[in-house]
């Protein structure tokens, strides 16, 4: 029983929940950040002082609010906004030299385009849409930091100085031409609902070799679609209840602690699967459930667009592959 009860899983579970809970209370049309970032500050951060949580939502902030400008500026010139957008993507690469710099740079990137497709493709209030960033930013930092000192972690030594390698052309032209073809679809097909797709996108595009190239889009599809079947469990197992506040609340905690419980308490690389497997179900549940609502088609559909965008990333793989095997054996 002891080994189960978890100080860590507990906090985080509690920031996640309280947050997510936040979102549904403040009746916000983009409540979806109230579980990605404080997701993202339970497993990316590992500075969780005021000043490094700041300086790490104000770049998502300022991406957000670029974003919005830049739209609203060239609505009628698409191709212009596409163009920005691919010179934006390669200046975040060419500095991601360090595996926590290409990590650092995921949370501007997926905003950037979210905020480009939303602007292009729906009527939303976008100067509204940034009020309600800001507000999940301020909240899941103040629940972080309330959770830090009431459940105190602890202590870690200090990490060393990430060792840096120079990004070669090769690599930022991949993830250029991934993430930009993946954003330039979704500016012409109206398909808001694929542009969370572009997580593991982003992943697969920023890694350095072609093995952990694979190696991502194997795990991405275990844990993305993966998040999705279990998102999809939840909401039936909750239906009918989905209304009742405590009863949601209790339920959707007891998921997510089943979640980080094994992030704090598995080794090696299942714990990067598990971080990844917690943002999955949670972003379903937070998008598409409701009072009145399940959301399980949305969330079926979530999971094929899923499993269609890492198909299309495995087939860039093995095409890659075949064509050096030709020209090797051609010399």
């Amino acid at each position: 029983m002891k080994q189960f009860i978890s100080t860590d899983a507990l906090r985080t579970s509690l920031i996640v929940c309280i947050c997510m809970m936040f979102g549904k209370l403040f009746h916000v049309n983009s409540h979806v950040y109230f579980a990605l970032f404080p997701i993202i500050i339970a497993t990316k951060v590992k500075d969780y002082s005021w000043k490094g949580l700041s300086k790490t939502f104000a770049i998502v902030l300022l991406s957000a609010y670029c974003a919005v400008f830049v739209s609203e500026v060239f609505s009628d010139h698409p191709f212009i906004i596409w163009t920005i957008s691919i010179v934006l993507f390669d200046q975040l690469r060419k500095r991601a030299d360090s595996p926590a710099k290409v990590g650092a740079l995921f949370m501007p990137t997926i905003n950037w385009i979210l905020n480009v497709v939303f602007a292009l493709h729906t009527t939303m209030d976008m100067p509204q849409r940034l009020h309600e960033v800001g507000l999940a930013i301020v909240v899941s930092i103040c629940v972080t930091k309330l959770f830090l000192w009431l459940l105190p972690p602890k202590p870690k030594a200090g990490f060393g100085k990430p060792k840096s390698t120079p990004v070669t052309a090769k690599q930022r032209l991949i993830s250029v031409s991934l993430i930009g073809l993946g954003l330039g679809f979704l500016m012409i097909v109206d398909l808001v609902s694929g542009a969370f797709c572009m997580v593991p996108v982003i992943a697969a595009a920023t890694q350095t070799s072609r093995k952990a190239y694979l190696n991502v889009v194997k795990s991405r599809f275990v844990t993305q679609v993966g998040g999705c079947a279990i998102a999809a469990v939840f909401m039936l197992l909750i239906a009918g209840y989905q209304s009742n506040f405590i009863l949601y609340g209790l339920g959707l905690f007891a998921l997510i602690y089943a979640i980080t419980h094994k992030i704090y308490h598995d080794q090696g690389p299942h714990q990067e699967l598990h971080a990844d497997i917690l943002l999955a179900t949670m972003l379903p549940i937070q998008l598409y459930m409701s009072n009145s609502e399940l959301g399980l088609s949305n969330t079926f559909l979530r999971g094929w667009e899923l499993s269609f965008t890492l198909g299309i990333l495995a087939l860039f793989y093995f095409l890659t592959t075949t064509k050096q095997r030709y020209v090797t054996e051609l010399h």
